[in-house]
């Protein structure tokens, strides 16, 4: 699989909340830096218990079912690295009442058709407004 191939695999499992698509190209060792020092959220989920469990699954928690909304915003994938660029917006009303809107950016290693790194950049300040941090 090229780099692109997988990143839009990761897009497409990603959008649809389709885990059992994402452990198709998500490496078990996986490490999932939301980079930053501000916010609790920030720091690094490591394999598949830190990313699906700790990271997706409180958000999951944090989320009205069905109120999350995931926008493509741009794709660019370097093969000859391995790395490539994920660009996102982001909706979702919290069960405490509020929402979080958000422009996401991955930056994305991939080693031998698996997504091995990511480091996620987003606004912390509106993550800690919308959940109250």
């Amino acid at each position: 699989m090229t780099v692109k191939s997988v990143i839009e695999a990761f897009w497409r499992g990603h959008s649809a909340g389709d885990h059992d698509a994402l452990k198709q190209i998500v490496s078990r060792n996986v490490t999932w830096t939301v980079v930053g020092d501000t916010c609790p959220i920030a720091k690094t989920y490591e394999g598949w218990e830190g990313f699906f469990d700790e990271l997706l699954g409180g958000l999951a928690k944090a989320f009205v079912p069905g109120s999350l909304s995931m926008t493509l915003k741009g794709l660019h994938a370097d093969e000859e690295t391995g790395v490539g660029i994920l660009h996102l917006s982001e909706t979702a009303t919290l069960h405490n009442g509020n929402t979080v809107s958000l422009e996401i950016v991955d930056v994305i290693t991939v080693r031998d058709g698996e997504i091995t790194d990511v480091r996620e950049v987003m606004d912390l300040a509106a993550v800690n407004a919308a959940f109250g941090f």
